[in-house]
């Protein structure tokens, strides 16, 4: 028996040895592992980027690209896909697609292999990624084995003919010519800058151009047949048109942005890639376009609070301005930005009578007249924030863009100058975050004379501390009766409908976009107890929702009505008449333990001690979240 126990203890021993062995070449692989992992996914793309800049700075210099467009344009580079049909063509450039393929093969293959067409045209509208696109495949070219002999040069500098004349050997080269929109030759005559260019360039191998697919005004010019463009006429004696083949780069996936995202913040900055992640969901839109994706690094930025979409479009339709100013010479982004802003009224009051929220080339001219904007015809079509469609009207390059500007500069016309219109959900959600933010800044809200107030809550909803002045002039503001401070006050007008959720009653008031309690406490309790009444709602869920909070005066003073209705009380029959005065969660100045209350009984609104005196009943408030709800 001693000799079996001394073998099995030895055998235990052996076991244990064993296991610490394996348990130590695992820690030895699962280390180089994780140091594999890091060299391949961090470190190696890190030097390769490295290197490609220096290379392209060597190449170019600052004169050609500045440092800071190279390393913007190289360091977390996403490879795009593009398509042979136009996908600002639609109402949602996301959803026009044509056929895919990788940006990077399809060059491959127009430029290895023999195809009808010499010189091929690169179109994508502002913020696309074409720079960034040529700069990359510059880079990647030169770590080839099967290396082309590619040239690149940018149509915007003063000595680009004179640069395009002294490279050698143009025959066995490929010609990168970046930006023809920002040729000033081009903008005053495209067609005769075109011909300058094939007259300069017919020696090469082959021609790439990159463009904004706007930029072309003619109706002739428009791509409408897949896979070419057609440019002219040319000079008398010759064929009509000049034919490129085309091709578009398509709007990210977001598959893309995932990528991209996880490419700009490691694993150890998962927070500002949630933070980039939710921003992104709140403009997905704009999110397609890789220049405006890598304006999201300035907003993640833990002094840069966006709360709202309103304030993450201004963020980026300045971003936008801010580019546009610094690319061509006499461009300034405020006439661009007034003229972007006057345009969104206009199509938006017009859209019936046009059939669309589209204008013609002709029409955009009439427009920057109409309010004095010192643009430029080639800066209205080929700078703003517009696309043009496939039958050659321009558009904003998405419908909310020009929501938003919209709002903006509805809400600083004179009055005079405002007319009546409905106005989108979209535009609505823009109003109501404005709206949210004077009232958590205690700012002055803007004018609101003239806008659809359908569905938008007006009143403030966050607890203040009112003096006795204050609550005049706020009785005034809003036309609220008071028996005591405005007894010519007209009162509120409501559109009211009583509902009942899971057995809970509530009354919506579609005018003020607020949700109350039908009836409320069903005794007069103090001021402490109201608020953990209030909790206790929240707890359980009533109606369904856990936002309930106690009215503001102003909200509660909207319950009055100039005059008593059923159950004596100054309120509308809707409404339980138990509850005959009500908690609100604004305080009293001077007075450190006072609220105020609205009275139902006699007509006004009033303060006293909430800790000793006042038992006061309860009638919960929530601000709606949709119109939908």
């Amino acid at each position: 028996m001693a000799a079996d126990s001394t073998s099995i203890s030895f055998q235990m021993v052996t076991l244990l040895e064993w296991i610490k062995l394996i348990g130590g070449i695992v820690g030895i692989v699962g280390g180089l592992t994780t140091i594999s992992v890091v060299f391949f996914t961090r470190f190696l793309p890190w030097y390769r980027t490295k290197k490609d800049n220096r290379s392209l700075e060597k190449r170019f210099g600052a004169d050609l690209y500045p440092i800071g467009v190279i390393e913007q344009a190289t360091r977390y580079y996403i490879e795009p896909f593009c398509q042979s049909l136009d996908p600002s063509g639609g109402e949602e450039p996301r959803l026009v697609y044509g056929a895919r393929e990788n940006l990077f093969s399809a060059i491959d293959h127009h430029l290895y292999h023999p195809t009808e067409y010499r010189y091929l045209f690169l179109l994508a509208d502002s913020g696309m990624g074409k720079t960034s696109f040529l700069l990359n495949y510059y880079t990647r070219n030169l770590r080839r084995r099967r290396m082309l002999n590619l040239e690149l040069l940018p149509l915007g500098i003063p000595d680009v003919d004179e640069r395009i004349a002294r490279i050698k050997d143009k025959k066995d080269k490929v010609l990168f010519l970046d930006a023809l929109d920002e040729d000033t030759l081009a903008i005053v005559d495209h067609v005769e800058r075109l011909q300058t260019i094939m007259q300069l360039t017919r020696q090469f191998q082959k021609v790439l151009i990159t463009c904004r697919t706007q930029f072309f005004p003619k109706d002739e010019e428009i791509p409408r047949e897949t896979g070419i463009v057609k440019i002219g006429p040319k000079a008398a004696g010759e064929k009509a048109h000049y034919v490129f083949h085309k091709l578009y780069i398509s709007p990210f996936t977001d598959q893309q942005v995932e990528k991209y995202l996880k490419k700009r913040y490691t694993i150890w900055q998962f927070k500002k890639r949630k933070k980039a992640a939710d921003l992104v969901k709140k403009i997905p839109q704009l999110s397609v376009r890789p220049m405006l994706l890598a304006h999201i690094k300035d907003l993640v930025q833990p002094d840069l609070e966006i709360k709202y979409s309103f304030q993450l479009y201004e963020e980026m339709v300045e971003a936008w301005l801010d580019r546009e100013e610094g690319i061509v010479e006499g461009i300034k982004k405020e006439p661009l930005r007034n003229f972007s802003e006057c345009l969104a009224l206009d199509l938006y009051f017009h859209r019936k009578e046009r059939g669309a929220e589209r204008v013609s080339k002709d029409k955009l001219a009439e427009i920057a007249q109409q309010f004095s904007i010192p643009l430029e015809d080639w800066q209205l079509t080929g700078r703003s924030l517009l696309n043009r469609d496939a039958i050659g009207n321009y558009k904003f390059a998405h419908r909310s863009i020009m929501e938003y500007l919209f709002v903006k500069r509805f809400l600083e016309l004179p009055t005079q100058d405002r007319f009546k219109i409905a106005w989108t959900d979209q535009m609505k959600k823009f109003l109501q975050e404005i709206l949210n933010v004077c009232n958590e800044q205690g700012k002055q809200p803007p004018d609101l004379t003239m806008v659809d107030l359908e569905g938008i809550g007006i009143f403030r909803f966050l607890p203040a501390t009112l003096s006795d002045n204050e609550v005049k002039l706020m009785l005034k503001k809003h036309d609220f009766f008071d028996s005591d401070y405005n007894k010519t006050g007209k009162g509120f007008k409501h559109q009211y409908e009583a509902k009942n959720i899971k057995g809970d009653k509530v009354v919506f008031d579609h005018a003020s976009n607020l949700m109350w309690q039908q009836s409320g406490s069903s005794n007069s309790i103090k001021y402490n107890a109201a608020k953990k009444y209030v909790e206790d709602l929240n707890k359980k869920g009533f109606a369904s929702f856990k936002d309930w909070r106690l009215p503001t005066l102003e909200e509660a003073m909207s319950l009055m009505e100039p005059e008593k209705k059923k159950g004596n009380l100054y309120i509308d029959p809707v409404f339980d008449s138990n509850q005959r005065w009500i908690w609100t969660s604004d305080l009293k100045p001077g007075e450190s333990r006072a609220a105020w209350y609205v009275y139902f009984i006699n007509g006004f609104c009033s303060w006293d001690d909430f800790d000793y005196s006042y038992y006061v009943c309860v009638r919960a408030v929530r601000s709606r979240q949709s119109s939908t709800e």
